[in-house]
């Protein structure tokens, strides 16, 4: 009879225990909701508040986007609008300074090229770069590229030979052409081409056959402008 009652009072408090522990249980898994759910996001509105962050926990960035770079630009042209591309940080702003007037910024593409139309000055003209990312930081600016406006055709003037001349004999049927340009101007005699001196002067041996001969001069310097000139010699045997 009392092992009886001693079996009951086990199970009962066997119970009991059973019942204590799911009750904690189920009250620690409400007490870690509540915090998951209520305190922790609340703790972090209030830390990014007072920190002036509306993103918590995002790193600030300072790093600087790198220098951009001009793609070939010429040395000299002859025309005033001149279109440049480069390539920078994806998406910053790009800005070009020509003779210290900064120009109106572009925006790079995903890809990092960009495009700047800017206005040159006769003469030389120094253009340099630098970026502006999203975050403010700046690039360090760009080395000086120096591009030449030059809209003036380039002297041409041809010493030998005369125009019309009448040229005699075997031994001068190579023809010495002699003439005066501008330093480093490129020429062509009849599509044979031949480059000026450091002083401009320039010349060219040139195979004439028999009667008259037609002969086309053409000038182009660094800009691209062009002087043409046409005279014509008699040659006899």
């Amino acid at each position: 009879m009392r092992r009886r009652v001693t079996s009951r009072l086990v199970k009962q408090e066997k119970t009991k225990v059973v019942r204590q522990f799911w009750f904690f249980i189920v009250i620690a898994a409400i007490l870690v909701s509540l915090f998951i759910f209520v305190i922790l996001p609340n703790f972090i509105n209030i830390t990014s508040s007072f920190l002036g962050s509306t993103t918590p926990f995002t790193p600030k960035d300072e790093l600087p986007p790198f220098t951009p770079t001009l793609t070939a630009p010429p040395k000299a042209t002859k025309d005033a609008e001149l279109l440049l591309f480069g390539y920078a940080e994806a998406e910053s702003e790009v800005f070009v300074i020509v003779n210290g007037e900064e120009l109106e910024p572009v925006v790079a593409q995903e890809d990092g090229s960009f495009q700047a139309t800017t206005t040159l000055t006769e003469g030389e003209n120094v253009l340099t770069t630098y970026a502006r990312d999203a975050a403010g930081n700046e690039s360090q600016l760009s080395r000086g590229y120096k591009i030449a406006l030059d809209t003036e055709a380039p002297l041409l003037d041809i010493t030998t030979p005369t125009a019309d001349a009448i040229i005699q004999g075997r031994a001068q049927q190579n023809l010495q052409i002699a003439g005066l340009t501008d330093p480093g101007v490129k020429v062509t005699i009849n599509g044979q081409l031949t480059y000026a001196k450091l002083d401009g002067a320039f010349g060219h041996s040139f195979r004439l056959n028999e009667g008259k001969n037609d002969l086309e001069f053409i000038a182009t310097d660094a800009a691209g402008n062009v002087t043409e000139k046409k005279l014509s010699v008699i040659f006899q045997l």
